[in-house]
Parts: structure tokens; C-alpha cells; sequence
């Protein structure tokens, strides 16, 4: 029978293996459902992490607020699918469709699968040892590693890139990583309370640079005009 510091550990070690899994999603996949489930989870996770540390319905609250934003996005990726199939449906023969579909494709990322992989796992030993081998205000070593972990896999998100909503992605992992390590280090109301809120802030201006013309769509609509 496992005592309660052995029930503790596992529950601390599945939340790590939990927080590594859907960042590398969020890196490496670049179908947007599977993002979208990756992000949930880790607002899910996050929560859980968190209610060792605030009250529980203070750390649902970072649930709530995160099921809003992931609901935002929802809504703006399933948008530029739409936009994407009437594109397809508009193109002149199967060779342009070709082409669009593997433009869509190529527009998530700046670079491919391999480098994403190397990087995140780079990404990945650098916290690692940051995390074994120092102590930054007291914090435990698991505690550091989810706040760390969030923020540098969001950053390398927001870095490769290319799609507007994948960078907002990106955003919203580092601001969950600083919302860790704010709340560990300084049990803020306030600050997290403000925190959460930026998420949902974040979600809007997202959706709402997202829904901006892009290049190619204007250069269509002028050859439209054109003809």
C-alpha cells in the first residue's frame, strides 16, 4: 500500500509527464483540434498543480477562465477552416487545390517537423537541469519545472510560428507557466485574478488578429475587382 508522500510523488510525477506531452502537441502537431485539446488539458493540469497551493475554488477558476479562452479560439481556428474549404471549393482543378491545401499546411510552422522535434528537446534537457540544479525561491523542483517548462515551450511556440492563432497559443502557454511560478512565489489574489483575466483578453485579441484580411486573401479579392 503506498503512503501518502508515494500517492503525492505520482500524482506530482503525472502532472509533469502530463504538462510534457501537450506541449510537444502544441510544438509538433499542427492540427489545430489536437492543439486545442493540448491546451485544455493543460489548464486542466495547471489546476491541479495549483490547488496545492491556493484554495481549489480559487484553482478552478483558472479552469473556468481557460475553458473560455480555448472556446474563443475554438471558434476562430473552425472560422479559417471554413474560409480554407471555400477556398478549395473555389479553386479552378485538383492541381490548385494542391496547392492550397499544402500552403495550409506550411503556414503553421516556419520550419519542419525535425527541427520542432530538436528544439523541444533541447528545450526540454535546459529545464531539466535548471530544475535539478538550482532553487529560485524556495520552490520544488516539480512546482519549477511546470512554470519553466510552460514558459520556454511557449516561447519556442510563439518563435516557429508562422499562423497568428498558433502564436496566440504560444502566448497562452507562457502566461500559464508565469501564473505558476507568480502563484508559488506570491500568493497574489489580485495578480492572479488579473492573470486569468489576460488569458480571456488574450483569446480576443487573438481571434480578432486572426480575422484580419491576410495577403493573399487581398490579392485575390483584387484580381476579383480586377476582373
Amino acid at each position: 500500500m503506498f503512503s501518502f508522500p508515494d500517492l503525492q510523488t505520482i500524482s506530482s510525477a503525472n502532472i509533469l509527464i502530463g504538462l510534457i506531452v501537450t506541449a510537444a502537441f502544441i510544438v509538433l502537431i499542427a492540427d489545430w483540434r489536437l492543439a486545442l485539446y493540448a491546451l485544455t488539458a493543460q489548464y486542466l493540469l495547471a489546476a491541479i498543480l495549483l490547488a496545492g497551493l491556493i484554495p481549489v475554488p480559487l484553482a478552478l477558476v483558472r479552469v473556468i477562465s481557460g475553458a473560455f479562452a480555448v472556446a474563443i479560439l475554438y471558434f476562430t481556428f473552425r472560422r479559417a477552416e471554413d474560409a480554407h474549404r471555400r477556398d478549395l471549393a473555389e479553386a479552378e482543378d485538383d492541381a490548385a487545390r494542391t496547392v492550397l491545401t499544402r500552403l495550409y499546411r506550411l503556414q503553421v510552422f516556419v520550419v519542419g517537423f525535425a527541427f520542432r522535434f530538436f528544439a523541444l528537446a533541447l528545450v526540454a534537457v535546459g529545464i531539466i537541469g535548471v530544475a535539478s540544479s538550482m532553487s529560485f525561491l524556495g520552490l520544488a523542483a516539480d512546482t519549477l519545472f511546470s512554470g519553466l517548462w510552460l514558459i520556454a515551450a511557449g516561447v519556442l511556440v510563439a518563435i516557429l510560428s508562422r499562423d497568428v492563432l498558433r502564436l496566440g497559443l504560444g502566448i497562452l502557454m507562457f502566461t500559464g507557466g508565469f501564473c505558476i511560478l507568480e502563484t508559488a512565489t506570491e500568493t497574489s489574489l489580485l495578480l492572479f485574478g488579473l492573470l486569468n483575466i489576460s488569458d480571456l483578453l488574450l483569446a480576443l485579441v487573438i481571434a480578432n488578429l486572426a480575422a484580419l484580411p491576410s495577403d493573399d486573401s487581398r490579392v485575390r479579392h483584387r484580381r476579383g475587382e480586377m476582373r
